[in-house]
């Protein structure tokens, strides 16, 4: 079964990066330093930084023993170990997936959405499903439906251009509910904060729940004195 674990950045969404950069591949910190933002720069690094470490605790590794390259369409994959990885960031939110198949995850904070995105990129089912929906719950459904069909889209290792509108969240989350362990399965998982997780994967290794760490300063740390620490899990 694959893995899901989130990290909640909180303060250090806008800390100094210079600490920890040196602990980033030379290719994330070119990444990094072309960002403006604080919140950018964390973001990028961490995201390197959390997946090696949740890599190397499935493999049995040190991260700094795990290293993280991406193929011709920019999907993630571990350069060293047989192990599939997805990553997604989105506010003060990073996640990360892992499993011994291929596995997509996405994340995304709430924001404002326009059903005319919905109109012209979701299938008609799913644009007509949040239009029955009350105005309330619209944002919340909205992205379930869209970190869905990202982390499908990772999954495949095609991106946003291999088209939104070619799958079906509809199916992907009634596959969830069902046993055939080689269909290809959704599920969400709601976040603090109105964030929304969307993980995709064979049934079979479709994870039912998320872990949520945090990080902060501390002794023996995985980098440098970073230290990332389990609060909580959430089921779908």
């Amino acid at each position: 079964m694959a893995e899901v674990s989130v990290l909640f950045l909180g303060d250090w969404l806008e800390s100094d990066v210079a600490p920890y950069l040196g602990f980033a591949s030379s290719e994330r910190q070119a990444a990094v330093a072309r960002f403006r933002f604080a919140s950018d720069k964390n973001r990028s690094l961490w995201a390197e930084l959390f997946a090696r470490w949740r890599l190397a605790e499935t493999a049995g590794l040190s991260p700094a023993e795990i290293e993280i390259s991406h193929d011709e369409k920019g999907k993630p994959f571990c350069k060293n170990h047989a192990l599939s990885v997805s990553l997604s960031h989105s506010g003060a939110y990073i996640a990360v997936a892992v499993g011994q198949s291929a596995v997509g995850v996405d994340v995304e904070r709430k924001r404002k959405f326009s059903l005319s995105f919905s109109r012209r990129w979701f299938r008609p089912k799913e644009h007509e499903f949040l239009t029955s929906l009350p105005e309330e719950e619209r944002s919340r459904a909205f992205f379930r439906l869209w970190t869905l069909k990202e982390a499908a889209l990772k999954y495949t290792g095609e991106g946003l251009a291999g088209g939104l509108e070619t799958v079906d969240c509809f199916a992907l989350l009634d596959a969830a509910e069902k046993e055939n362990a080689d269909a290809l399965a959704g599920r969400n998982f709601l976040l603090p904060q109105e964030a929304t997780v969307g993980v995709v994967a064979a049934r079979k290794a479709l994870p039912d729940k998320a872990r949520i760490f945090t990080i902060g300063h501390g002794e023996n740390g995985i980098y440098g004195d970073a230290v990332f620490t389990e609060q909580d899990s959430i089921t779908s």
